[in-house]
């Protein structure tokens, strides 16, 4: 992997659904490019394309046109076992619908992805996540047992856990009170300073936002503008507006 291009790129990126005059776009041609060792936030209206970025950027959807790097690999045409390969290596992804597996407990899902890429797990890397989301007294619990809140803090341990280049986080805090929001927040604030990690976030939370290096919004599918060192008033301010921006596009 080249160290000097960007962590996650993407050239072009469009995603439609459907055919003829019932298409629908929720990309249409997104040009951008993430730093290594960034926190950025991606913030819109509901239904600019957010989430299918997300999924495009690590693999999981496959984009109708463009191209998408990660560490300078262009992984667009690759088949879905390589992409696979790649998630596992390289890409960390906490899900807004979780995706925990409810047979297994705690320690059990955040240790799963190195247990999938046929390693063994860093026990201890497994407890001290676990323990920085605030769920050191429950590693042992089933996903069952656990409030929503619970479960998408394991979700982001597991995302973390195995040290991945790029995180990417749908709605990391939106089950989460404002105390263990903020806890999450640094915990991937800290995965950026500390461990040079590179993290996308998708948010709907402007104080959320203001924990990231820039925001970029997305509005019907397009890149509408970019906020760098945001504070909470800045980007509730614009996102009030993006109208305006939707203009001066």
């Amino acid at each position: 992997m080249s160290t000097t291009s960007p962590a996650l790129e993407v050239q072009g990126l469009t995603r439609t659904y459907g055919t003829g005059d019932a298409t629908i776009t929720a990309l249409g041609g997104v040009d951008l490019a993430f730093a290594r060792g960034t926190f950025t936030a991606v913030m819109g209206p509901s239904g600019s394309g957010k989430s299918t970025f997300l999924s495009c950027a690590a693999g999981l959807d496959r984009p109708s046109a463009g191209r998408v790097l990660v560490g300078g690999q262009d992984l667009t045409d690759w088949d879905e076992d390589r992409r696979t390969r790649l998630r596992r290596q390289q890409i960390g992804f906490a899900f807004q619908g979780f995706h925990l597996l409810p047979y297994l407990s705690a320690t059990q899902n955040v240790a799963l992805p190195a247990r999938l890429a046929g390693g063994r797990p860093d026990r201890a890397r497994v407890r001290m996540l676990l323990e920085r989301v605030g769920l050191g007294e429950r590693a042992h619990h089933l996903p069952g047992s656990m409030s929503g809140g619970q479960q998408q803090r394991v979700a982001i341990a597991r995302a973390l856990v195995t040290d991945p280049d790029v995180v990417l986080a749908d709605e990391p805090t939106g089950a989460l009170d404002s105390a263990t929001a903020r806890q999450i927040l640094a915990l991937l604030r800290a995965s950026v300073t500390e461990m040079g990690q590179t993290v996308v976030m998708v948010t709907h939370d402007p104080v959320a936002a203001s924990y990231a290096d820039e925001v970029v919004f997305l509005v019907d599918g397009r890149v509408a503008g970019r906020m760098t060192h945001p504070t909470a008033d800045a980007v509730a301010g614009q996102m009030a507006h993006l109208d305006d921006l939707v203009v001066a596009r």
